[in-house]
């Protein structure tokens, strides 16, 4: 787990451990939502009962998000009053894509300073076509 907005955004991966290991540090860190980029490995719901809503934006690993995906991830972040955790499968190409958005979005950071700033907190974060994508 890496924060890359602190207080606000997180980049983690799945499936190290079961949803039940993340929630004790999700709630001393006032993290309130998830969202998940990758295909269904656990049930979401069990993040939802323990109090934590749970976000669906999936898209292919090594792809780009869809301009709806991008608006929907951007939504979530920004009606979200705790801190969201993002994942995908290890977190860091669909992870710090959408990631990479928010900060441009809300800290107008350019692609190359979004990049930069998300491999140092997530080394690996953001390759190929992705890194293409948030430069367009």
């Amino acid at each position: 787990m890496n924060w890359i907005v602190p207080g606000k955004v997180l980049a983690f991966s799945y499936p190290l451990h079961t949803p039940e290991a993340y929630f004790s540090y999700f709630c001393q860190n006032d993290i309130t939502t998830v969202v998940r980029l990758n295909r269904t490995l656990y049930d979401g719901r069990r993040f939802e009962d323990a109090g934590f809503e749970h976000h669906d934006l999936f898209f292919l690993d090594g792809t780009t998000p869809s301009d709806l995906i991008v608006r929907r991830f951007l939504h979530v972040c920004e009606s979200t009053d705790g801190a969201v955790a993002v994942h995908c499968k290890a977190g860091l190409g669909r992870t710090g894509t959408l990631i990479g958005c928010y900060l441009m979005k809300h800290f107008r950071f350019t692609a190359a300073e979004a990049i930069a700033w998300i491999r140092v907190c997530r080394p690996g974060s953001i390759i190929g076509p992705q890194q293409n994508f948030l430069e367009e």
